[in-house]
Order: structure tokens, then sequence, then C-alpha cells
């Protein structure tokens, strides 16, 4: 899904819940030939982007990719890698894992110091075989790693893989961020991102099916430079706002007097409707909130650089059938905002990564927020160590009304918050679990942290932890869980 930066602090404020979901062992997932048939899942209805769940191997069941970043690969300090964790019936496990570099059989290029290769950019079924294919880019280059029966293997890349040339049939991808999803609702995925056209800034859409080598069926730009008065978009995220089932796209970027803003495109098989600005920053998410059957969005941002949101924000805009609510008023949370946990101070990186999920099992998605850079009580001891807070849905919309905090401190959650471990520099939520992402845990190796979701909210009882060492990975400074894909 979207390229997302992280790095933060922590708060040792103690969770409250109540019930248990118990984590136990991690049963091996079931080898090739138990998912689903590709046939099979292949017939499955076309699903909108937005997601917060990835299915690699078509079981059925959630996958999980990991960026690793500044791995060291063959020697080279830095070249990065990738690391999917797959499903199971016991969630996710560790021991059906795979870490895929640039030296993996079938990726196109060498590893190469310092490249930090393996940041992701979305995921969905990019060729219409009935698993979802993983988008992954360094520097200016994008590569798609195939979705199958035995999970990812092999990789094409697109067209513009030098970052495209400027013209209609090769766009100059000039942001390296991308998104996934069916935005013209034929039933097949397609990639959205920020582009330039003959000097033109715009958004490109790479039409699916694609095939093996990562060349799309056809490529569509919107020079919204011109049709949307000089508005030159920077970041994409793609979901399905109208509940129409074509996924729509989200930007953020700026007008022709520099000006921050976002913009809702409205996706069909005709092509994209501008249907106005709509509040997003550098990161973003989809989910039901209120349960009305069309997905909100949410954006984080870590550092507005204003004395109103001095530690960060969140802004909730409500879908509806025109793409944005007209009866439900945005958002905007903060650490000042009444009942939301912490304080708002400089630096805390409130919204570095923002997610949507259900995790009490009640039908509504809850927000999900990372704030990596947040200090725990002990300053010295705690600074930048990291917290997550957790806002539950409803049907009225987002509500701090239980409102979580968890921490390497709270009780039962692996290991302590120390300086620079950046706990919630990545968040995310699936099959009853939150999954949350330190970087800087254990001197910059990076760890995964698994927590129930339970009725009474998220919980350490039960949560477990891993780095790449358990998914046997080389050691050393990896960055690993600095994003998740979705």
């Amino acid at each position: 899904m979207t390229a997302r930066t992280h790095a933060r602090s922590a708060a040792a404020v103690a969770l409250s819940a109540a019930t248990v979901l118990g984590v136990t062992g991690l049963a091996t997932a079931a080898a090739a030939g138990t998912g689903l048939a590709p046939a099979a899942a292949a017939a499955a209805a076309p699903t909108a982007a937005g997601r917060t769940t990835s299915d690699f191997n078509g079981d059925g069941r959630p996958d999980l990719a990991i960026t690793a970043p500044t791995m060291t690969v063959d020697g080279l300090r830095q070249a990065g890698a990738v690391t999917v964790v797959y499903g199971s019936a016991t969630g996710y496990d560790t021991a059906h894992s795979q870490i895929i570099t640039q030296a993996t059989d079938g990726v196109p290029g060498d590893p190469t110091a310092e490249r930090r290769w393996g940041y992701l950019g979305g995921n969905g079924d990019l060729n219409g075989d009935g698993y979802d294919d993983l988008l992954v880019r360094s520097s200016s280059r994008w590569t798609v790693l195939w979705g199958g029966t035995n999970g990812l293997s092999g990789a094409g890349e697109l067209p513009a893989a030098g970052g495209g040339e400027g013209t209609p049939s090769s766009p100059w991808l000039f942001n390296y961020q991308a998104d996934v999803g069916d935005i013209d609702g034929d039933g097949t995925a397609d990639l959205a991102a920020p582009a330039q056209v003959d000097g033109a800034w715009g958004l490109a859409v790479y039409h699916g099916p694609f095939d093996r080598t990562g060349a799309p069926e056809r490529i569509e730009f919107r020079d919204t430079e011109e049709k949307d008065d000089g508005y030159a978009p920077g970041t994409v995220f793609v979901g399905d706002m109208t509940g129409d089932g074509v996924a729509d796209i989200v930007t953020h970027g700026n007008e022709r007097d520099f000006t921050s803003t976002g913009r809702l495109y409205v996706g069909s098989a005709s092509g994209l409707t501008d249907a106005g600005t709509i509040k997003a920053t550098g990161g973003g998410a989809f989910g039901d909130i209120d349960g009305d059957g069309y997905q909100d969005f949410v954006s984080g941002n870590g550092d507005p650089g204003t004395a109103a949101a001095p530690g960060g924000a969140v802004y909730v805009t409500y879908g509806g059938p025109g793409g944005m609510s007209t009866t439900r008023a945005p958002r905007t949370l903060t650490q000042s905002t009444t009942g939301v946990p912490g304080v708002d101070e400089k630096n805390d990186r409130f919204g570095d990564d923002v997610v949507l999920g259900d995790t009490n099992g009640d039908g509504y998605d809850d927000l999900v927020i990372g704030a990596p850079w947040e200090t725990g009580s002990d300053a010295e001891a705690t600074s930048r160590a990291g917290a997550v807070t957790v806002l539950r849905g409803g049907p009225h919309g987002v509500t701090t009304t239980g409102a979580q905090v968890i921490t390497q401190n709270t009780k039962n959650v692996p290991s302590t918050s120390e300086a620079g471990d950046h706990f919630g520099a990545a968040v995310h939520v699936a099959d009853g679990e939150v999954v949350v992402g330190g970087n800087g845990e254990d001197s910059w190796k990076g760890r995964v942290w698994r927590l129930p979701a339970t009725a009474g909210g998220v919980t350490g009882t039960g949560s477990t932890s891993f780095n790449v060492t358990a998914l046997s990975g080389p050691s050393g400074a990896a960055h690993f869980g600095e994003a998740f894909s979705r």
C-alpha cells in the first residue's frame, strides 16, 4: 500500500482490557496444494482496494509482508529485503515465512549496498490469477512479486522500471509511491501512482491485468495540472469510499500556489472523476468506522508543524455515495482532543502510521494510531520508545470512549520500553490481532509484536514478538518492522 516513514518514542501508560484471547503455539501453515485452487480463487468476487489484509498464497488467510530496508544481503550493508509471514489457523506463522531480496531467484537486479530495496507500494491481484501480488520499490524502480499457491515467487518490473520517460506510454513516476485496487471495476486490480507526462503533473493508472513481465493492459494518465486547477499529487491511497465496489483514489499534493491539500478521485469504467478536496497527508488507510457500508479514510501526519498539533494529528473523513459523507463531518484528532490519552508534545509523531480494523469484534472498524517517538515518564530511559493508541469505532463514528494506549511497558507485552525503540512505527490489524512494528528495537535490528484483539479490547496477555532472526534471516540493523503490507 502506501510508502510511510517511521521512527519515534514511547508512553508508559497501562492498558486496561478485560477478556483475553490466548495466542498459543504457531502451527505451521499447510504447504502447497492446501490453499484455494487457482481457478476457485480467480472465480471469487472481486475485492476493492483499501483492505487491511493481503493473501499471497490464496488460502483465505491473511499474510503479512514486512519491510527490512537496511538488511545486509550477501555482505552488502543496507541492501534491503522484504520478509513475508504467512497466515495459519492460529494467525501469522513465523515457521512459514520467507525473506526476499534482489539475490532471490527471479527478482530483477542485484543486491547493492545502501540501495534499501524493499519499501512496499501496495498489494492486490494485478495479473488476475486469484492471488495477491506485492509491489516493492527501491529508488525509482518498481518490482511486482507474484503471488501463487506457494506464496510469492517470481517477479516482473513495470515498463517504467527506471522511473519512466515522461511519455503517455511510460509516465515518469516521480514520487516513487503507488497503491493498488480495482479502479475501473473490471474485477482486476490496477496500479495508481503520481506521475508526470510531457512535463505535466498528474495521476497514472496502470490498468490490469498485468502480464508476468510487469506490463499492464493499458496506461491512463489524468493531467491534474490542467484539469484540476494546477494540482500536483504526491501520494496516493486506493479504497472504496463510494461503496459501489469500484476503488477510488485519495491523493495528497500541492495546489498551484504550493498549498498542501488532498483530493478524492472517484473510480469508474469511464475514468476518474474529481470529487473535491479531502484532508490527506503522507499516510492513510481505509475502513468502515461507523458501519454504514461506506469505507472511511483516515490520514496521519506525525509532524504537522503547527502550534495546534505539535505532536502530530490524525484526520478522519467519512465515506458516502458521492465519495465523502454529506451527513457526517470530518474530524481532526490529536493528543489534545478530549478523551485521547497522552499529552500533545513536539516530536511524539502521533499519526506516523494509521490503520483501521475491528479490534473488539463489535462490527465497527477501530482506529489504531502509531506514535513511534512518544516518550514515557522517564524521559531519558524511554526517549522515542513509542506507543500505540486505539480509538474505537461505532454507529456515530470514531469515539474516545474506551480509548487504549499500549507500550512495551504495558503488562505482558514482550520487552521493555527503551530509548529509540520506535514501537508503533508500523501498525496493522488482521485476523484477531493488532500487529506493531518497532524498527529501532534491538539496536535497529527491529521487531514485530502480535497483540490479541478481544471483546474487551487489545491486550498484552498472550502477546508475542519476533525479529528477523526468528525468520532465519541475518542479524544486524535491518530496520525490520518499519512498514507492513495492507
